[in-house]
């Protein structure tokens, strides 16, 4: 039947199919198409696709009236080839062009939910990592625990961290940069040399797959242009922090075209270590590389390859047993978290017809990832002179140590196939996870485990569009996933005798199959106001829990399911942009993620389970503005409103007592969150940039129900141009010199009672920092 179906969708595309009047607009200033044009007659109407090319059905010799922000409407007679050309008019708010979905959209005529950080507004910034950008974003979050973010949450669904014991390497939130999956390993999120970002949030897996049942973030780098290009960017600042960054463009002739880029970025990473005497052991070293080469044999081929290379020699080291805010810690054994990481990607694009097009993307990756840590987070020193813990009294040191080394190859496949406004494709992904662990694992039971993930998915998918009405647009896309894990894990642990004997073996086989789906209307008022309503479905892969000795029924565990309504209103002029959705989700066969502390005194005895075991709804709102009050000031606001709950389930801790969780919000979910940002163009080159950010309190783990302070942040730039190819910016983040917490946890560290507490993890303090940035 499957084969059937894909025969039916490619007989389509040698149908007949044509219009009576079909026809490209055109920008007259570039020659280049005109995305989302609208061609409009009486009560029939028609957009335009990503090369720019419309099909109306309408009598010969009718009036089209041809419409789009930022140009000069136009009225033509209708015949039965056209080529139209629009004359740009200036405006002082550009359109926006979302370029990380199925086709190139207007955010304007774009049913979802997407939050685009464009090229002025990262410059604006004076950021160097996609960190620094996310409290400006409406209900998007972030779990610490990591030397730079990894795991994400999109309107209170994702994941917070992924130990060895946590299941397969599955995550509701996609980190995508040019067209390489990097979902779970986002740390080569540097801003240097980036177009633009995007953020989709709710249910996108009939667009991006597994992946995306929270949301997706998208980041795409400068394209190699035709013209020569030099650019250096220098930072200095307190910490000890240095950047060097470096783009260079060059074009061998019309056809081919190069662009490199690289980033080294240190800072010692604002950690003092009492034990040892140094002020680096949490310091942030990296360095990123990234190659593209344009290359356009004919005007209707068009390939884009991306190379990347990353070393990222982290240290991590944040943790107290004194929870102290003076940035204090006092461990001995050496804290890691580094990431390698060597990649490509390939995006060919080829037009058959003014309605056929063709697109292909390959990416493949392969990264080596550490995660160490000192589990008791101090030395024996410490634990004697602070709580009298004497380890030739007690016959044993308090003293644990984790280790985690992660290595994963993917390679992912996508084809697609465009006609007028109907897309079809099929994607293919193949990816292995190799873990090894050392330390205490599985609640004590083991000492090092070997865990190995075979991860297989292949899917297909349509999108089509249909006009309505003139001014009516239906947009319905879905696709079908079935993926296999394969799952294999040994372990070895001590026995009575404290000799070491190999734990049961672990060997699952699961496939799951999938369905994820949008459909939305949308209906365009005028050219500056439209409103959009919309139903998707996301779905996230089951996994198999890596515990040797849980029984067969508990070890897999299925897929989830995300349903998600929203509605909304965007608008924009000359100089005020507004976007406002509404939304209220379904969470179906929600996977609970759960870590409970097994062995009173030990620190590093937790045992981690994942079950299909609870459900929830989530509730909200997102709302962005951007207003020019005059031509030198310019005003953005962002709100993020979001009420979650998760019902009741049960787990069980350490001699099989149960406890029960749910019954309240989930996780990583504050209330409100949003930012504000000022930003004033004055004389003789100089501008400011004031930004501030709000996060309400919310709730550290599913596990118990500690949670974190609410804080606000103020960020500051002064920047000034010299010539037409420099510009100095001072620059501070967290002006006010706040302390904010990433991460919290809830377990018994202290001997010799071990009483259950919180502990937190802070965020950095005050930076300040120069930085000169120089371009030919």
């Amino acid at each position: 039947m499957f084969y059937k179906f894909i025969i039916t969708i490619l007989s389509f595309f040698t149908a007949d199919l044509s219009a009576q009047i079909i026809g490209t607009v055109l920008n007259r200033s570039d020659g280049n198409p005109i995305v989302a044009a609208n061609v409009v007659a009486d009560l029939n109407g028609a957009s335009t696709d990503s090369l720019g090319k419309f099909s109306i059905d309408v009598p010969l010799g009718t009036k089209l009236k041809i419409s789009h922000i930022g140009f000069k409407p136009s009225t033509q007679k209708a015949e039965k080839i056209m080529s139209i050309l629009l004359d740009p008019y200036l405006i002082e708010t550009d359109e926006i062009i979302v370029l990380s979905g199925l086709n190139d959209e207007s955010l304007q005529r774009l049913s979802s939910s997407v939050t685009v950080i464009a090229l002025d507004e990262i410059k604006r910034s004076s950021g160097q990592h996609f960190q620094t950008l996310i409290d400006q974003i409406p209900n998007l979050t972030w779990a610490g625990g990591t030397s730079r973010p990894r795991y994400f949450q999109i309107r209170g669904i994702g994941e917070r961290s992924h130990y060895f014991g946590e299941g397969a390497p599955n995550f509701s939130v996609g980190f995508i940069l040019d067209d390489i999956d990097l979902s779970g390993i986002g740390m080569l999120g540097h801003l240097f040399d980036l177009q633009q970002i995007e953020v989709f949030k709710g249910p996108q897996s009939s667009v991006f797959g597994a992946n995306a049942i929270a949301g997706v973030i998208s980041l795409r780098s400068v394209d190699p242009q035709k013209q020569f290009e030099n650019k250096h960017s220098f930072s200095i600042g307190n910490d000890d922090h240095f950047q060097f960054s470096n783009s260079f463009n060059f074009s061998f002739n019309e056809r081919l075209s190069f662009r490199f880029s690289g980033i080294y970025n240190y800072r010692d990473g604002f950690r003092e270590n009492i034990f040892k005497k140094v002020d680096d052991s949490n310091k942030k070293e990296e360095g990123f590389y990234r190659m593209k080469i344009g290359f356009k044999p004919t005007k209707n081929i068009d390939l884009v390859s991306t190379l990347i290379y990353a070393n990222i020699p982290n240290g991590y080291d944040i943790w107290s047993p004194d929870n102290n805010t003076n940035y204090e810690t006092y461990s001995d054994g050496d804290g890691e978290d580094s990431q390698k990481t060597i990649g490509g990607s390939a995006r060919l694009n080829i037009s058959f017809s003014k309605t056929v097009k063709f697109t292909s993307i390959t990416s493949a990756t392969e990264t080596d990832l550490v995660h160490a840590y000192d589990g008791d987070w101090a030395n024996d020193a410490y634990w004697y002179e602070q709580h009298g813990f004497d380890p030739i009294v007690e016959g044993w040191s308090y003293s644990f140590y984790d280790e985690n080394k992660k290595n994963r190859k993917n390679f992912t496949q996508e084809l697609r196939l465009s006609k007028d406004k109907f897309i079809f494709g099929m994607f293919y992904k193949k990816m292995n996870e190799k873990d090894r662990a050392n330390g205490y694992l599985f609640g004590g039971l083991a000492t090092d485990a070997i865990s190995n993930y075979d991860f297989e998915a292949l899917s297909s998918y349509l999108q089509f569009d249909r006009d309505i009405l003139s001014k009516l647009k239906l947009s319905t896309n879905f696709r079908i996933e079935k993926n296999t894990i394969q799952y294999n894990g040994t372990s070895n642990g001590l026995n009575d005798y404290w000799e070491l004997e190999e734990l049961p073996r672990v060997n699952r086989v699961t496939d799951d199959f999938m369905l994820g789906y949008r459909t939305s209307i949308i209906f365009n008022r005028n050219n500056s106001t439209s409103f959009t309503t919309s139903i998707a479905r996301g779905y996230k892969s089951g996994g198999v829990n890596q515990q040797p000795y849980l029984n067969e029924l508990s070890q897999p565990y299925g897929p989830e399911a995300l349903i998600t309504a929203e509605v909304g209103v965007k608008h924009q002029t000359h100089n005020f942009r507004s976007n406002i959705i509404c939304f209220y989700g379904l969470r179906k066969d929600q996977q609970v993620s759960i870590s409970s502390q097994q062995v009173e005194g030990d620190p590093n005895s937790f045992i981690y389970y994942t079950s299909n075991a609870g459900s929830g709804t989530i509730t909200g709102i997102e709302w962005e503005n951007r207003l020019k009050i005059l031509p030198s000031i310019v005003f953005d606001l962002s709100i993020g409103y979001l009420d979650t709950w998760v019902n009741t389930f049960n787990y069980f801790i350490a001699d099989g007592i149960k406890r029960t969780g749910g019954n309240r919000q989930a996780a990583m979910s504050p209330k409100i969150n949003g930012s504000i940002n000022l930003t004033y163009y004055g004389p003789l080159g100089f501008s400011t940039s004031l930004n501030t950010s709000y996060k309400d309190t919310y709730y550290y783990s599913d596990s118990h129900d500690e949670k974190s302070r609410s804080y606000s942040l103020a960020n500051l730039s002064i920047s000034k141009t010299i010539g037409n190819s420099s510009e100095i910016t001072l620059w501070t983040r967290n002006v006010f010199d706040k302390r904010y917490t990433t991460r919290g946890f809830y377990f018994a560290l202290i001997p010799p009672d071990y009483p259950e507490q919180l502990w937190e993890s802070y965020a950095d303090p005050r930076q300040i920092g120069l930085t000169y940035n120089y371009g030919l």
